[in-house]
């Protein structure tokens, strides 16, 4: 009998969800599974504060669902869903309506402004890759009209910054922000001076998921990068061109331009209508029983951050993190699965979460991690490396190679102005035309040793050298460049005079045939070809 499943929402919990179920459904044809969601994209989260201070470029944040769900029996539909009939069994979407025997709602969650007058209207969001890039160009405009500005409080008011919350995304934004502003100053010839950053939110300390300790290294990184940091400090009302907070029940009206909102979130809408259908916890998220389906429907499972569950002998629900996506998508895939076969026991969702760690600009992050009795934090480095390690971790399970490659090409390879926490080490700095010479004269060296040599090799080494001097296959001539000279090395004994060849090899082994090369117009179509294999895209095994 057929079963469809309609999950709703492709952030992190639904899309690994839709892939795990298509994993343990592949050879059932009786089983369907429909994602819907707005965009055609997936949209990296916790990295939006990266783009909107021009860290990373835009495209790096999204992940393409047609790639993820490719050669795998997913249906991506393109819609909002407006309403869901659990009785009729319905997702009703702006296009079409959507029928289900078992639905996954996994819809995320949206900013909350806590009824404060003016924020919704007035402050630049940070929840949407679309929030990424308007931020982006507002903090860019702003330099670039003070630059010209002539009146002393207009420019004041252009150069003045305000993030409320001093959570996860707040801190993150704003220590993005502080290290992006010399860049910015430098570029346009202003004062570093004259940039007013400020961090406000009403809790009594940054992070307070974080031990108290970690909090104060957090606030004097903050500190030392020019942010200005109010504590217990409320917001009363946004307008336009200014902001109104209140400390000890005095009231300050403030000039500013931008003012970022990252003080909290609140489930999506489809969420929000549900839980008045539904029994909920609270802020629209969903009461659970412990295999995560709905306490009034056991046909409805929910994941991400519209659960609202108290795992057994805690006292709080769990929190809206990624971690908490990844392991309840695990948990909900066995689950419906057992559901729909009858086989196997349903698992009762206890998580052990790892930890957190919140990085302050691109080079400096602290880090609790370890297991939930013994955690350990971490100096900066680590912190930093276990935050990149982590994203790598999650891009392997949604799109393998081809994100892991383009995850490291945007943080490390092609890096702007040294942002990582290696430096510029691992940027690429040196024109690769300067290489064309290198390559070249490599490839006469092999073809001169092959013509005179009368070994077998002599013919893999004509091959290898009119490859480099032709810059065709430069990646597969300049490794077998490399294997030659272990292997000659391994039976005539190392002379040195091979010294230079191996670091030649080395040096024009990536890309070194794209510059004055053939393989500048081969690559691209073989690359084309490779791609349209179904194995190969089922596997993401390519880069884009």
């Amino acid at each position: 009998m057929e079963k469809r499943i309609v999950i709703v929402g492709a952030g992190y919990s639904g899309i690994l969800t839709a892939k795990k179920l298509a994993k343990r459904f592949q050879n059932d044809q009786e089983i369907t599974i429909t994602i819907i969601d707005k965009h055609p994209f997936h949209t990296m989260m916790t990295e939006l504060h990266e783009v909107a201070a021009n860290r990373v470029d835009e495209e790096s944040i999204k992940i393409s669902l047609k790639k993820v769900f490719s050669g795998r029996k997913v249906d991506v539909k393109l819609d909002t869903v407006v309403s869901i009939d659990f009785d009729e069994k319905q997702v009703i979407g702006k296009t079409t309506s959507y029928s289900y025997d078992y639905l996954v709602l996994s819809a995320g969650s949206k900013p909350t402004y806590f009824g404060i007058e003016g924020a919704a209207e007035h402050a630049f969001g940070l929840w949407s890759y679309e929030d990424a890039v308007v931020l982006k160009k507002q903090i860019r405009q702003m330099f670039r009209d003070a630059a010209v500005e002539p009146d002393f409080e207009k420019r004041k008011k252009m150069l003045t910054f305000f993030v409320v919350g001093a959570g996860f995304t707040g801190v993150e934004m704003v220590g993005e922000l502080a290290e992006y502003v010399p860049i910015l100053c430098e570029e346009f010839e202003i004062e570093k001076e004259e940039v007013t950053l400020c961090n406000i939110d009403a809790m009594s300390r940054t992070i307070p998921n974080l031990p108290e300790k970690l909090s104060e290294k957090v606030e004097r990184r903050m500190n030392q990068m020019g942010i200005q940091t109010e504590m217990e400090t409320s917001v009363v009302q946004v307008g336009v061109g200014f902001i109104e907070t209140k400390k000890s029940d005095v009231i300050t009206r403030r000039e500013t331009n931008t003012v970022i909102w990252a003080a909290g979130i609140e489930s999506a809408d489809i969420a929000a209508s549900s839980a008045k259908v539904l029994k909920s916890g609270g802020r629209g998220r969903i009461a659970l029983d412990s295999f995560l389906r709905s306490e009034d429907r056991e046909d409805v499972f929910v994941v991400g951050d519209d659960m609202f569950y108290i795992p057994e002998g805690e006292e709080r629900p769990l929190p809206q993190t990624v971690e908490n996506c990844e392991h309840s998508a695990a948990t909900v895939a066995h689950n419906l699965t057992c559901a729909i076969t009858g086989q196997g026991t349903m698992k009762a969702y206890r998580p052990a979460f790892h930890g957190i760690m919140v990085s302050i600009g691109g080079r400096y992050g602290v880090a609790r991690i370890g297991l939930p009795n013994r955690m350990i934090s971490l100096p900066s480095f680590f912190a930093m490396f276990s935050k990149h390690f982590i994203n790598v971790i999650y891009f392997c399970q949604v799109l393998g190679w081809n994100k892991v490659f383009s995850y490291m090409h945007h943080e490390f390879f092609t890096i702007r102005n040294n942002r990582s926490f290696l430096g510029g080490h691992l940027s690429n700095r040196t024109p690769s035309f300067l290489m064309v010479p290198l390559r070249v004269w490599l490839g006469v060296v092999w073809i001169t040793a092959g013509m005179t040599s009368q070994s077998a090799l002599s013919s893999i080494a004509i091959f290898t050298g009119v490859a480099l001097v032709l810059g065709l296959f430069n990646f597969l001539a300049a490794l077998l460049s490399m294997i030659l000279l272990c292997y000659i090395a391994n039976h005539s004994g190392f002379y040195s005079n091979f010294t230079w060849m191996i670091f030649a090899s080395i040096a024009v082994l990536i890309g070194g045939g794209r510059t004055l090369g053939l393989d500048y117009y081969v690559m691209p179509v073989l690359k084309r070809a490779w791609k349209s294999i179904p194995a190969v895209r089922k596997m993401y095994f390519y880069h884009d």
